[in-house]
């Protein structure tokens, strides 16, 4: 767990702020049409690069390590991009995987539920987890 005293704690949480947003893309994306896609992957495309400035003045000696777990991320993101195939209602839009929706238990109506594909955002995930690491948001 984190030392919320610590003196970088600000900066691991804002770290992870950074890979939160780009997950919370990844549930996005899974909805949305191939020209709405486009935009969404632009947007979480400048998270990374944000989230490198970021490091650049306040992880300093992981930056190499996230420079290049960013520049993975581009390149899936470029990858998931340029998928445009039908998929069935209730699938996913890009790899046509059936959508799972779980409830959270959180009473509040915009986190209740959360619909998830369990295969096309995977390597994401992967590489922000990773991400979350080097940082220390990991430890949140």
């Amino acid at each position: 767990m984190i030392d919320i005293n610590h003196p970088d704690s600000e900066f691991i949480f804002q770290a992870g702020a950074f890979t939160d947003r780009i997950k919370n893309y990844c549930r996005k994306y899974i909805l949305e049409t191939f020209d709405n896609r486009k935009i969404i992957f632009e947007e979480m495309e400048f998270e990374g690069l944000l989230l490198v400035e970021f490091s650049a003045l306040h992880f300093k000696e992981n930056l190499n390590i996230i420079e290049d777990l960013v520049n993975d991320l581009n390149k899936e993101i470029k990858n998931l991009k340029t998928i445009n195939t039908n998929s069935e209602h209730g699938n996913c839009t890009v790899c046509n995987t059936k959508l799972k929706t779980f409830d959270t238990l959180i009473k509040e109506r915009d986190f209740r539920f959360i619909t998830v594909c369990e295969k096309c955002p995977n390597e994401i995930y992967n590489i922000l987890n990773k991400i979350d690491w080097a940082t220390g948001a990991a430890f949140i």
